[in-house]
């Protein structure tokens, strides 16, 4: 059962799980904003640095190291690719079309129904992703100074591409939804930038011709495509970066029980229209980046599908060589 929020309840949150009370009034007002019910002020809450940095104890590996491995079904053959990928964007057409902000962050809040109220909220939040990317760079000593085009994989309706516009020259926002797009390329007209180049993936081969950049950024994307075509979108991603480029992508890399078979997912999910969470295993990408001429700088353990025992998401940072093969 799903509880409404209340100030009382945002208070107690703070006391329960921060140990202290809220800074103002405002401070609460954003809590109201920045979740439905408080099955999402908790997971708020316990994503914040600040719990973590106070409740180190309750924080577990989300693996032991003796779990089972993962059977998944290595695909090559285009025309198959293909109808994977037609697959999914048809799915994503039809979330774009229905509950397009719904379906780039699963809140109750940005549904339809909610979203004249929360669209600025909802593209707010897309600033911090940026701000992380950033950090990200200047952690691990590398100067973005140098980066001046960057393409987001999965832009969806502009909500993080609107802010890396302003830290590059040029942008290439890339989706398989052409509703998404269209949302996307009004929001930008009305905010006026003109730096974002949007393009829609139609099929397998437009992955295949990603143009050379800088930086590519992809969060929350790559998870909801069959492995097959993770492993596809990763190896181009790389293969689109300009030497000493950098890649910054997220995917789940295990799941408890997860396991991926052709033709069991073309019989079972291929006619269904709903959201699917799939898993690429660490080995795999490695073995990508590997031979695509790409350096691992670091792999971040991250929260990106919330804190699910048995299960790993990871935040990669690959540079491409600089050597000329």
């Amino acid at each position: 059962m799903q509880i409404k929020l209340t100030r009382e309840s945002i208070l107690w949150a703070y006391r329960l799980l921060l140990d202290r009370e809220p800074e103002n009034q405002k401070a609460i007002d954003a809590q109201l904003q920045g979740a439905a019910n408080t099955q999402e002020l908790r997971q708020n809450f316990m994503r914040s640095q600040e719990f973590q940095n106070k409740n180190q104890q309750t924080h577990h590996l989300p693996l032991a190291g003796d779990e089972p491995p993962m059977n998944i079904e290595n695909v090559s053959d285009r025309a198959l690719l293909q109808v994977l990928f037609k697959h999914i964007q048809d799915t994503w057409s039809y979330l774009g079309e229905t509950e397009p902000h719904w379906s780039v962050i699963t809140s109750e809040q940005f549904l339809q129904s909610q979203i004249n109220t929360t669209k600025e909220l909802f593209y707010d939040s897309g600033r911090a992703n940026v701000v992380q990317l950033l950090k990200t760079l200047d952690r691990n000593g590398l100067d973005r100074s140098a980066f001046k085009s960057c393409l987001e994989y999965g832009c969806g309706l502009g909500r993080v591409t609107r802010w890396l516009s302003e830290k590059f020259e040029t942008v290439f926002g890339y989706d398989i939804s052409r509703a998404h797009l269209q949302s996307a390329e009004h929001y930008l007209e009305n905010q006026g930038i003109s730096n974002i180049n949007l393009r829609h993936v139609r099929e397998v081969k437009d992955i295949e011709n990603l143009p050379k950049v800088d930086v590519i950024y992809s969060a929350i994307v790559l998870q909801h495509n069959p492995p097959p075509i993770i492993s596809l979108i990763v190896k181009e991603m790389i293969t689109a970066l300009n030497p000493g480029g950098v890649a910054y992508f997220q995917v789940p890399t295990y799941r408890m029980g997860y396991n991926f078979s052709l033709e069991k997912y073309l019989h079972d999910e291929a006619t269904r229209r709903e959201m699917e969470m799939h898993v690429l295993p660490q080995g795999t990408i490695f073995d990508i980046v590997r031979k695509e001429g790409g350096n691992i700088v670091e792999v971040l353990e991250d929260n990106w599908t919330g804190f699910r025992p048995k299960e790993r998401s990871n935040t990669f940072v690959i540079q491409k060589s600089t050597r000329l093969v």
